[in-house]
């Protein structure tokens, strides 16, 4: 094998490495992308799951009249301010 035989061998090797390189950066670059929109979707859904939470009740079971007077994020309930009574003349 001669000189210019070698070269041109390493020359296709290079060519082939250098376009499988371009590839795999393009890959990167895709999945990049789409990781950043997967994780931001979950960002997404762990704030809405939060924000529910917060609104349902734990139980599982409908919200009660009762339930109107509670602050979310609170555990004490309110209570409607009780009415004192003037005792009549």
């Amino acid at each position: 094998m001669n000189v210019i035989e070698l070269l041109a061998g390493i020359q296709a090797q290079h060519d082939k490495t250098a376009a499988r390189a371009d590839e795999l950066r393009d890959q990167i670059q895709h999945l990049t992308a789409a990781l950043t929109e997967t994780e931001t979707r979950l960002a997404n859904l762990v704030t809405t799951q939060k924000v529910i939470a917060e609104l349902a009740p734990a139980s599982g079971q409908p919200r009660t009249a009762r339930d109107e007077h509670r602050l979310p994020g609170h555990r004490e309930h309110l209570q409607p301010a009780s009415r004192s009574r003037v005792p009549s003349p």
